[in-house]
């Protein structure tokens, strides 16, 4: 009888302690989830000059570049985009894969100019948008630079090497295609996105680039 009252009073115990944690874990799944609504709400807060990149760029590109859009009152994002891009690019030997590479800067001013004109954002905005492009683009370079054998063109002594054409033809350099889809159009747009694919597929095609955002560059000293 005593064994039947001490198993009687297990069972008891048992369902109450899984009722108990059953509550504690309902409660802390209802303070986590709070946590996270708060803290997506501190995050859109913050970057809340930058409505059209929030989770379209991370978040520590974003801040890293906003920095460089007010140094004394100056934007030096566009001193940024150039320099990222020349770094890797003096590592290239003369290829395929250097010229479609510096190609993609008189697409990166043309297509700054289309943003500015053609859809919504502010300039800030564009200008972090192919920023933080530049900065992907030229991490990937030096990789493709280096996975070659080093041709020693530079007296620094810097790996240098020739790329193929196909290589500049993928990601992250076509990403560029994308950004104009991230800030709505304006309602003066063309008919047409702009697309920086030649028809038969091939990328990139060429592009003049832009005396608007030329003259932005002489002012900076570029």
């Amino acid at each position: 009888m005593n064994t039947l009252i001490v198993i009687i009073l297990g069972i008891i115990a048992y369902t109450l302690w899984k009722i108990y944690r059953q509550k504690e874990d309902e409660k802390e799944a209802i303070y986590n989830e709070k946590l996270d609504i708060e803290h997506e709400q501190a995050r859109k807060e913050k970057f809340s000059d930058y409505p059209h990149l929030f989770e379209k760029i991370d978040d520590s590109w974003i801040q890293v570049f906003a920095q460089q859009s007010n140094i004394n009152g100056k934007d030096y994002l566009l001193k940024s985009m150039f320099y990222l891009m020349l770094g890797e690019s003096t590592k290239i030997d003369y290829s395929e894969g250097s010229v479609k590479y510096d190609s993609l800067f008189d697409a990166t001013k043309e297509l700054l100019e289309h943003l500015e004109k053609f859809h919504e954002g502010s300039i800030i905005e564009h200008e972090i948008a192919l920023a933080t492009y530049w900065q992907m683009a030229a991490t990937r370079m030096e990789e493709l630079v280096k996975e070659n054998p080093n041709t020693g063109s530079l007296s620094s002594g810097a790996h240098t090497s020739e790329v193929a054409g196909e290589k500049v033809e993928a990601e992250p350099f076509t990403d560029i295609e994308k950004i104009a889809s991230w800030f709505p159009k304006k309602a003066n747009h063309p008919a047409h996105e702009i697309t920086f694919y030649n028809k038969d597929g091939s990328f990139p095609r060429e592009s003049k680039g832009s005396a608007l955002i030329d003259k932005k560059m002489e002012v900076l000293g570029l």
